[in-house]
C-alpha cells in the first residue's frame, strides 16, 4: 500500500494548521520513513521550509483565515514549486475548494485519516517521479521551441485569486492581445459550446463560460499557435487534432456533471483533456519523420501508440506533456490525467478524478484521421472502470457520446 512512500529516502513532511487526532499514528511500516513536524502559524511554516528540506507541506483550510492561508499557498508554489502540496478541507465552500485545490496536489476531507494521506502522498510522488524521470527531462531540455507560461495566463490566475475581480476586469486581461481575443470569441461562438446566442464580446463570453474555462481556452489556443503544424508533417492535421480535444473536453465535462462530482473536477477534467496531445505536438515538431515511423509502428504491430513511443524514442508524449505542464505549475491533478489518460490502472487510485473522465471520454469518441491509420485515442481500460464500479455505466457514456461525436464531423471547428 505504501510502496512509492518505501521507495524514497526519509520524508519530512510539515503539517500546517489543526493536527488530526491520529496525527502521531503513523503506520508501522512507515515510522522508519517519515517525519512530521507540526507547526501552527504560516510565518513559521515559512521559515521552516527555508531553514530545511520537506517533502510534503499538508495544511488545513477552513473558513476562519480561508484568504490569508490561501495567499500563504500560492506563495509555497513560487518559492517551493517541488514540494508535495495537501490540503486539508474542514468544511469550505465550493469555490474556495476550487481555488485552492489548483494549487494542490491532493484535496481530502479533514476527516481523512494519516493511514488515508500518506496512501494518497505516496500516489503523489509516483506521479511526480513519473514525470520528471531523467530521461524525459532531457527530451523536454532539449526541445528548441519550449514555450513559456503566457503572461496572460498568469494575469487570469492572478485575477481568479481575487474575490473582488468581475468579468470586466477579466475581459479586459483577455483582450490585451486582440489576436487570442477574436480566436475565443470564435470557439464559444462555434457549435463546440452550442450557444443560443451569438456572444459579440470577451466579457459576455466570461459571464456565460466562466473565468476559469475562458482562461483554459485561452491557455490552449496559445500553445496550438506556437506549434504551427510544420509542412514536413503529414501523418494527421493538428488542427484535426485541436477539434477534438474540444469535444473531449466538453465531453469529459458531460461525465462529470452527470457524475455530480465537484465543480473544480469537472474544471480540471476540461484543461486536461485540451492538453492531453499536447505531447505529439512537441514530438512531431521535434522529428517530423521518426515520428511518423513510430506512428507506422505502432499501426503495423496494433499496439498502444504510447508503447512505441516509449520503445524508440525512450519518452511518450503523455510524459513529454505532463513533464512541460509540471515545470508551468499547473493544477496536478491536470498534469496527472495527461500523464496516465491512455493507462489509467497505472494508478492506484478508487475515486473519480479527472483523470477518469478524460480517459473516457477519450476512449469512446472516434479517433483522429491519420494516414497511418494509428490508433491516436485511448482504449477503454475496463478493469479500471471495474475498479472504480463504474463498469455498467459504459454503455450509457457510448450513448451519450453520440452527440459529441457529430461535432468531429460537422466543420464546427478549424479541422472537421
Amino acid at each position: 500500500m505504501f510502496e512509492h512512500i518505501l521507495k524514497e529516502d526519509r520524508i519530512s513532511v510539515l503539517w500546517l494548521g489543526e493536527p488530526l487526532e491520529d496525527l502521531h499514528n503513523i503506520p508501522r511500516e512507515l515510522q522508519d520513513n517519515v517525519l512530521i513536524e507540526h507547526v501552527s502559524r504560516p510565518d513559521l511554516a515559512m521559515q521552516m521550509l527555508r531553514e530545511h528540506e520537506f517533502k510534503v507541506v499538508v495544511i488545513h483550510l477552513n473558513n476562519d483565515d480561508f484568504a490569508f492561508r490561501y495567499k500563504w499557498l500560492r506563495k509555497l508554489v513560487v518559492d517551493f514549486p517541488g514540494v508535495i502540496r495537501v490540503m486539508l478541507n474542514d468544511r469550505l465552500q465550493a469555490h474556495q475548494v476550487a481555488k485552492a485545490s489548483e494549487l494542490c496536489h491532493r484535496s481530502m476531507l479533514f476527516s481523512s485519516g494519516i493511514r488515508d494521506l500518506m496512501y494518497e502522498v505516496g500516489q503523489c510522488f509516483r506521479t511526480s517521479n513519473a514525470a520528471n524521470k531523467p530521461v524525459v527531462r532531457d527530451y523536454v531540455g532539449g526541445i528548441k521551441r519550449l514555450p513559456s507560461m503566457p503572461a496572460i495566463y498568469i494575469e487570469l490566475n492572478d485575477a481568479l485569486a481575487s474575490d473582488a475581480t468581475g468579468a470586466a476586469e477579466i475581459a479586459a486581461i483577455v483582450e490585451q492581445d486582440p489576436a487570442m481575443s477574436a480566436k475565443i470569441l470564435q470557439l464559444v461562438n462555434s457549435a463546440f459550446f452550442a450557444l443560443s446566442s451569438h456572444v459579440f464580446k470577451i466579457k459576455d463570453a466570461v459571464v456565460i463560460l466562466g473565468v476559469r474555462q475562458i482562461r483554459d481556452l485561452f491557455l490552449v489556443s496559445r500553445l496550438f499557435d506556437h506549434y504551427p503544424q510544420d509542412k514536413n508533417w503529414t501523418s494527421f492535421s493538428f488542427e484535426n487534432l485541436f477539434d477534438r480535444c474540444m469535444v473531449v473536453g466538453r465531453f469529459a465535462r458531460a461525465i462529470c456533471r452527470e457524475h455530480r462530482v465537484a465543480a473544480d473536477i469537472a474544471d480540471k477534467a476540461f484543461l486536461a483533456a485540451l492538453l492531453q496531445d499536447l505531447g505529439m505536438l512537441v514530438i512531431a515538431t521535434r522529428d517530423a519523420e521518426k515520428y511518423s515511423e513510430v506512428m507506422r509502428e505502432a499501426a503495423g504491430m496494433n499496439q498502444p501508440l504510447y508503447a512505441i513511443e516509449k520503445l524508440r524514442l525512450g519518452v511518450n508524449h503523455m510524459e513529454v506533456g505532463a513533464c512541460i505542464l509540471g515545470l508551468w505549475n499547473l493544477p496536478p491533478e491536470v498534469t496527472e490525467a495527461v500523464l496516465y489518460h491512455s493507462h489509467p490502472n497505472s494508478t492506484a487510485g478508487e475515486k473519480f478524478t479527472p483523470l477518469t473522465a478524460v480517459h473516457i471520454a477519450d476512449s469512446i469518441l472516434p479517433d483522429v484521421v491519420n494516414v497511418n491509420d494509428c490508433r491516436i485515442s485511448s482504449r477503454i481500460s475496463e478493469s479500471y472502470l471495474k475498479k472504480l464500479g463504474l463498469q455498467d455505466k459504459l454503455s450509457h457514456w457510448q450513448e451519450m457520446s453520440e452527440e459529441f461525436a457529430l461535432q468531429l464531423y460537422s466543420g464546427v471547428g478549424k479541422g472537421f
